[in-house]
């Protein structure tokens, strides 16, 4: 099924609950009346989109298509289905995901990942801050599923993350890290200031930073040859990023511990 933007969307738009499952089997009358809110008024998906019925082959599958930079929670509270997106995007994507795959060709704005449990997210733009956060006023980040950005992320990246994978290709802004318990962060670029601050476990790998980005609680351990390597590796080809594994090419890793300050054993990873 295929949903294309038909005017530009003025005020915000909640697109939660537009999702592949719950759109499965209907008819592009039944999909027209689907109700969202569009600042403080509902309106119908069919006053917004064209609808276009595809092939069989594309059961469980739903396509946006337009500029959706003021729609918000695209993908919110996913479990199953393909989600794709070809556009910009707003804030809150793939908020609480469970399963199911979400991909999004264009930029996207903050909180992307937001208390996700499950599931896999790809973006091929880049992204805005709060990546993998917990919901507002919550405590739990990201606790599952894997987030691949192909361009850069804003601040906090994967604050309070709890399991789950998430990969950068380029740069981070500062505090990437910050008070995680648990997961694996890749950048591929450089991180901004602060990475890992108030961390107490969970790995994060910065290719593009020295040492002396590094906060004061975080000590040299050894230098060695990451055993996870080969194993995120596997995951990748599994998962079908190819665009990622040259991310893993360093051969020797310093790792540093920290954060000492709040008595954490979490891992940096910065090439040898």
């Amino acid at each position: 099924m295929k949903l294309q933007l038909i005017h530009d969307i003025t005020v915000g738009l909640d697109l939660r609950g537009v999702l592949p499952a719950r759109l499965l089997g209907m008819t592009a009358d039944e999909v027209a009346r689907v109700t969202v809110w569009e600042g403080n008024r509902q309106v119908q998906l069919g006053q917004l989109f064209e609808i276009v019925l595809e092939d069989e082959r594309s059961a469980g599958m739903l396509r946006i298509i337009g500029d959706l930079s003021k729609a918000d929670n695209i993908g919110a509270g996913m479990e199953e289905g393909k989600l794709f997106v070809q556009g910009k995007v707003g804030h809150h994507a793939g908020q609480a995901m469970k399963g199911g795959s979400l991909y999004i060709h264009g930029h996207v704005g903050n909180n992307l990942a937001e208390a996700m449990q499950g599931g896999f997210i790809k973006v091929l733009g880049n992204v805005g801050d709060r990546v993998g956060a917990p919901l507002p006023g919550g405590k739990r980040g990201m606790s599952g599923g894997s987030v691949f950005i192909l361009g850069s992320a804003g601040n906090e990246l994967g604050h309070r993350m709890r399991r789950g994978t998430m990969v950068v290709v380029t740069d981070c802004g500062d505090y990437a890290g910050y008070e995680m318990l648990a997961g694996t962060i890749l950048v591929g670029g450089k991180a901004g200031a602060a990475a890992g601050l108030s961390m107490r476990r969970g790995t994060i790998v910065l290719n593009g930073n020295q040492a002396t980005d590094l906060l004061a609680g975080f000590a040299h351990a050894t230098r060695f040859r990451p055993p996870m390597m080969p194993l995120l590796a596997k995951e990748f080809a599994r998962l079908k990023v190819p665009e990622v594994v040259h991310l893993l090419k360093p051969p020797l890793y310093d790792l540093y511990h920290g954060d000492l300050a709040q008595m954490g054993r979490g891992e940096i990873l910065i090439p040898a």
